[in-house]
């Protein structure tokens, strides 16, 4: 779906095109210092985060492993890693529906079917389920289904 979003974007314009790609290059940047500052056991491996944004960003945290930990840049980092995940999400939106309300209807869709089953399912198993915010929302949601029964 981001590769078709792209060519889209690249459709309209070079500008949007850049912007959108632009994104994801920030996305791995700064979930890099994020994954070194928890320590992420992926770091160098196959992360299962949302979005297949922490393949990028456990490589590139090798490069980061010996780099002083700080709180503080840690929150900027994973603050800024937000936005632009969200930028990615959000930026398409009005474009799709320029095009047509089937268009950002099916786009809706296809993000919320993609976070409910990654949430539901790869998020309770991920080894850092206890300090992401996705995992954490995960075992949550979890918990309540299982209550249900």
């Amino acid at each position: 779906m981001y590769i078709a979003i792209a060519v889209f974007l690249r459709r309209i314009s070079v500008v949007f095109f850049v912007v959108y790609v632009s994104l994801f290059v920030l996305v791995a940047l700064f979930m890099s210092y994020v994954c070194v500052y928890w320590q992420c056991p992926y770091i160098g491996k196959c992360a299962p985060c949302v979005g297949g944004f922490c393949l990028p960003s456990s490589q590139i945290a090798r490069l980061f492993k010996q780099a002083k930990r700080s709180e503080s840049r840690y929150k900027v980092f994973l603050t800024l890693a937000y936005a632009s995940f969200f930028g990615i999400i959000l930026f398409p939106i009005y474009f799709l529906y320029v095009q047509g309300i089937a268009y950002l209807l099916g786009y809706i869709g296809i993000v919320f079917v993609y976070w409910l089953a990654f949430t539901l399912f790869i998020c309770p198993v991920c080894g850092t389920r206890h300090v992401c915010p996705g995992g954490q929302t995960a075992v949550k949601m979890r918990e309540a289904i299982d209550s249900l029964d």
